[in-house]
Formats: C-alpha cells, structure tokens, sequence
C-alpha cells in the first residue's frame, strides 16, 4: 500500500492505539514471507505494456509460498463485445501457456467516480493544492515557483479525467479484488514536469487504497512473453 501523508492519515494514525497500529505494520511487512493460503493474485491489465504484468504474477505461482493462489485476469473492453473480448483473452493467455482461474472484461473503467469517492480524493489533495486561481497574476506566479510540486488550479482541470480513472478504478478494485491475497496493477504514467509530484503520488495513493497489498507494474513495451504458433 502506498501511503500520502495527509491530515486525515495523521489524524487516522493518532485515533489508532499504537500497539495495535505496531501489530498491523509488522504483519504487513512479514506477508511476503509467509506462505499464501489458498486465494487469488488479481492481475488487472490495463496496457499492453510488452505482458510484464503477466510474467509477475505467473512466475510468483510458481513459488512455493505462492503456488496455492489461482490467476485472475481483469482487463477494459467494450460493453458490446464482453463476451468475445474474453474469448480472444483466454485463448491469448493459453498461447503463452499462463494458467488463470477467471477472466472478467470490465466495460465500465472510463465512467466517473461517484460523488463520494470523488470528495474523498479532492478533500485528499486539498493541502497540496495551489489555488493560484484566488490570487492576482503575481502572486500566483510567486507561489508557483515556491511550490513548483503543489497540484495547480489548471494542472487538475487538465487532467480532471484522468483523475477520474484512478478514482473509479478503486471502486472496481474494491468491488472485484477486496478478498484477493494480491492485486498487480497497471502504474499509471505521467511525464516528469507535466503532472506534479504530489497529483501523480494522490493518483497510486487513491488506487491502493483500503485494499490488499498492491503491485504496480509497467512495462517498456518490449514484449517479455512467446508462443509458438
């Protein structure tokens, strides 16, 4: 889990006895250590990214602490073609000889949040924010060069959906991947001195969050999978 310091985790960490908060950290960071019992590694594959999403997963199955969880695969596709977009998944999966327990074709990943889930985020980034807008022209550009990493009025009008996504792709995960042992995820990328810091670090913050330990992969799309036809 990826973790933004904000407010609302401090004041979530000091409402939380410390012993008890010492306990879950020191299970979370002994899980990888221990052998899985039996349950599901969730890949959700939203890019071709070259199949390392896929190559993670399969060969952590073939551990011995890992070998008792079954793949599932969660990938976009159009509400029209559910259906024959899983067929063309499964039978793509058995040319590279993945064994996979489920395929499910999400047709609903690019829909807005809901008002809630959207609150949560904006209250999330509210101290990160700039609000250059309130301010006259200089300002504004004083606090930009003072804070060039805070999340600007337009940069989060500029890519309002895109937040949108990461919301919503919580929802999905905490619908379909809430009981998974792990869930490996598609990163979401952002170019260096496009997106600032803290909107891309609230973007893997709200994706991970109140979930099973999340990997987040991205491949350079050179492709780390063969078959022979």
């Amino acid at each position: 889990m990826l973790f933004l310091i904000s407010e609302s985790s401090i004041n979530t960490i000091s409402s939380m006895h410390v012993g008890e908060f010492n306990q879950r950290m020191l299970e979370a960071s002994t899980q990888f250590k221990r052998k899985q019992g039996k349950g599901t590694i969730d890949v959700w594959w939203l890019f071709d990214d070259g199949g390392l999403i896929l190559l993670i997963p399969y060969i952590l199955t073939l551990r011995k602490k890992w070998q008792d969880c079954k793949l599932r695969i969660f990938t976009g596709g159009k509400v029209t073609r559910l259906e024959e977009e899983k067929l063309m998944m499964a039978s793509l999966l058995s040319k590279f000889r993945i064994k996979f327990a489920d395929i499910s074709i999400i047709g609903d990943i690019n829909m807005k949040p809901n008002k809630e889930s959207w609150k949560f985020f904006e209250e999330m980034i509210e101290p990160y924010r700039l609000h250059e807008s309130c301010k006259d022209l200089t300002n504004a550009e004083k606090l930009k060069r003072e804070a060039p990493w805070k999340i600007t009025d337009a940069e989060l009008e500029a890519f309002k959906e895109k937040s949108y996504r990461q919301v919503h792709l919580n929802e999905l995960l905490q619908e379909h991947s809430r009981a998974a042992n792990l869930i490996v995820l598609s990163l979401p990328v952002a170019r260096k001195g496009i997106v600032s810091d803290h909107l891309y670090m609230a973007w893997l913050e709200i994706l991970s969050k109140n979930l099973p330990p999340v990997l987040l992969v991205r491949g350079n799309h050179k492709n780390v999978l063969t078959f022979y036809s």
